[in-house]
């Protein structure tokens, strides 16, 4: 994967609270890169609070990063020419130079759970995967192989927490959601991240070099 060249023009939401002052909640910026469209929602202390990208279009990839925030938020679109530090973050990772991590990242509004669900796969090394029941059992046992499905699957910060590195225990690619596509045919993109980190792949299934089993 090439690293790809950002275009100048971001397509800028501003987030409000309904009923409370006008006072911007979340500023949603948009790029396209090649083809592939990019979105980053960060609060006004410049931490990301949800963030999409999508290969079909802008709309598309605004509203994945809307269905991740609270409900009660209304939106008021326009659009400019500046840069945004959520985007350069979430594009960095596209293309391989992220590191993991919750420090750039706002999840007040998700469960404890879901927090240690992310926090959990934000360990996962750079070109490893591990599976859900791994992180299920290192969050307490393989009963709870369903909820972290569930929190993997409504991740917020996709690439910037990494679920991508999440395969199921057959060690398939398994489904992979964006922007405008069910997760049942995200597959290619999921294979394609994963290879670019360093993922080592036998015929459908990853090889076993290449799974990480949590300590």
């Amino acid at each position: 994967m090439k690293l790809l060249q950002l275009e100048p023009i971001l397509y800028v939401a501003n987030v409000y609270q309904q009923g409370e002052v006008d006072l911007p909640l979340v500023e949603i910026s948009t790029v396209k890169r090649n083809g592939v469209w990019f979105s980053a929602a960060t609060n006004p202390q410049g931490k990301l609070v949800a963030c999409a990208f999508s290969d079909r279009n802008r709309r598309e990839a605004e509203k994945a990063v809307r269905h991740s925030l609270p409900k009660k938020m209304s939106y008021e679109i326009g659009r400019h020419h500046r840069s945004s530090q959520g985007l350069r973050i979430l594009t960095n990772f596209y293309d391989g130079r992220g590191k993991a991590s919750l420090r750039p990242v706002d999840l007040s509004f998700v469960s404890g759970f879901r927090r240690d669900v992310y926090k959990a796969l934000c360990k996962i090394p750079l070109g490893k995967v591990t599976t859900y029941g791994a992180i299920a059992q290192q969050l307490g046992g393989k009963r709870y192989a369903r909820a972290v499905g569930t929190a993997v699957a409504t991740n917020p910060l996709p690439l910037i927490v990494p679920c991508h590195r999440v395969v199921p225990s057959s060690l398939k690619v398994g489904n992979y959601g964006m922007g405008g596509r069910n997760p049942t045919t995200g597959g290619y993109m999921k294979r394609m991240l994963l290879e670019h980190e360093g993922v080592r792949f036998q015929g459908e299934k990853v090889a076993e070099q290449s799974v990480w089993v949590p300590r």
